[in-house]
């Protein structure tokens, strides 16, 4: 059987969110160097997750449960490794002294592990989502996305809060249409999309005696927000804003194959590795360092450098080898994230 021809848009787009991804995890102990360091990060954080999330459940239109088993197939594409990276992230905090004592608990996911258990979570829900239009999906999503945050008793744990913060980024993903991101390829204007980021960089300049665990979605409204009954006007704001940003990033990705396209393909393991690398850094004390630019341009290239080398083909097939032959993928000649 012939291989599916791989979009290289989204794989354009998945390398440049992920070095987004580690440039802000890198950012995050120099944010209080300065202002717009603080604004930069927060900028960043407004939009590439849901743009990640939006992508996966683009991919997820092949969703059939009459074809094949989703949620035991889910189970090992998400679950499996999610168990594996809690007991090597939880190993390594003990060997880098952040730790006293080892812990191994499945319930609070380490760090940035929470999207392996959310992306089990959305491709289940797709058993309901395939069920119902586009009409009826989205605007369901949205509120759940926004009554979530007042139910205090929905938190960390199995990352519940999150999930369902972030759900309509997916759901709308699955929706989307093809042909309209054919379309929005080949709009003429489109790059005019890019001045966005400069209102939302305003706009987190501007709100910036806000909580910035608004972006994060992790936690209820009461956690963060002094009057937690607006919480859903917050949570509206920030979804606008992680809209518009996704189509600020979306109009400046290459549609055709560039040197860094093949590297798309390996993202999910490059998400999954890169934390060993930042909470490493982050053993020293940084907060008190002073960036300046030179350091700024310097963690920049550290993030690209880091990237492409996490994201590279031979870690990439040396990962799906573990995966094979550790992770329980034995029948499998590729990654099982290589849609993701």
């Amino acid at each position: 059987m012939a291989t599916k021809k791989r979009d290289p848009y989204f794989d354009n787009a998945k390398f440049l969110l992920m070095i987004l991804v580690v440039f802000g995890h890198m950012m995050q102990p120099f944010i209080e160097n300065a202002q717009w360091n603080h604004d930069l990060y927060f900028t960043i954080f407004s939009f590439h997750m849901p743009a990640f999330i939006f992508i996966s459940g683009f991919f997820a239109k092949s969703f059939d449960p009459q074809k094949r088993a989703p949620i035991a197939t889910s189970f090992q594409k998400f679950i499996v490794p999610y168990i594996f990276f809690q007991w090597t992230y939880s190993l390594f905090y003990r060997l880098a002294g952040t730790e006293e004592h080892f812990t191994f608990q499945l319930d609070v996911p380490n760090w940035s592990l929470w999207f392996l258990i959310s992306s089990f979570f959305w491709q289940v829900s797709l058993y309901f989502f395939q069920k119902v239009p586009a009409k009826v999906g989205i605007p369901l999503s949205l509120l759940g996305s926004l009554l979530v945050g007042y139910t205090p008793f929905i938190g960390q744990e199995l990352t519940l809060q999150r999930t369902a913060v972030f759900l309509p980024f997916f759901v709308i993903g699955y929706y989307l249409p093809k042909d309209f991101v054919e379309r929005f390829k080949n709009f003429k204007y489109k790059k005019l999309f890019a001045v966005v980021f400069v209102i939302i960089y305003a706009l987190v300049n501007y709100l910036n005696e806000v909580n910035k665990y608004m972006f994060f979605g992790s936690k209820p409204y009461e956690n963060f927000l002094n009057f937690p009954e607006w919480g859903f006007l917050v949570r509206i704001v920030t979804f606008m804003l992680a809209i518009i940003g996704m189509l600020a990033f979306f109009s400046l990705v290459p549609t055709r194959e560039t040197r860094y396209t093949k590297e798309g393909k390996y993202t999910l393991i490059a998400y999954l590795l890169h934390g060993f690398f930042i909470r490493g850094m982050r053993v020293f004390d940084l907060e008190d360092v002073q960036l300046g630019i030179p350091g700024f341009i310097a963690l920049a290239l550290a993030s690209i450098l880091l990237t492409t080398v996490l994201a590279s083909e031979p870690v990439g097939q040396t990962y799906n080898k573990i995966e094979r032959y550790f992770l329980g993928n034995r029948k499998k000649n590729s990654p099982s994230y290589n849609n993701l």
